[in-house]
């Protein structure tokens, strides 16, 4: 019997100590705007509807990425719309991920390019 009592003794000990607990990780708090920007894509515009944006990057592979209300578009610094953007234009597009890690677009922004030249003036020809 004194072995079973030192068994006993034993496990009533364990239930009745202090547990050392572990801090809990703090989850990191969601900002809004674009500083939740987790990535950044250079390509070209593609195709936008009412839920996607599909942009082009490199090597020809299509991002598709949800539109949200909160979705930022600019033109030459200035706000503008999903519908202002034309097909193979150059753009940047700030992205995050959704709890089920779908892209969204933060910010779409279109990315000046040098204006074509415009054409030599062609002097008239003198009349003989």
């Amino acid at each position: 019997m004194p072995v079973n009592c030192v068994f006993l003794v034993t496990l009533l000990l364990f239930q009745y100590a202090p547990r050392q607990r572990m801090p809990r990780q703090q989850t990191p708090a969601v900002q809004s705007g674009n500083s939740a920007a987790v990535a950044t894509f250079d390509g070209k515009f593609k195709s936008a509807d009412k839920k996607y944006i599909t942009v082009e990057v490199e090597e020809g592979q299509t991002l598709r990425m949800y539109i949200t209300g909160s979705t930022k578009f600019v033109r030459d610094g200035k706000p503008a719309k999903v519908s202002d953007f034309a097909g193979d234009e150059a753009v940047t597009v700030d992205a995050e991920r959704d709890a089920r890690m779908n892209l969204l677009a933060v910010k779409v922004e279109n990315v000046p390019g040098k204006k074509p030249a415009a054409p030599p003036a062609i002097a008239p020809r003198p009349e003989n």
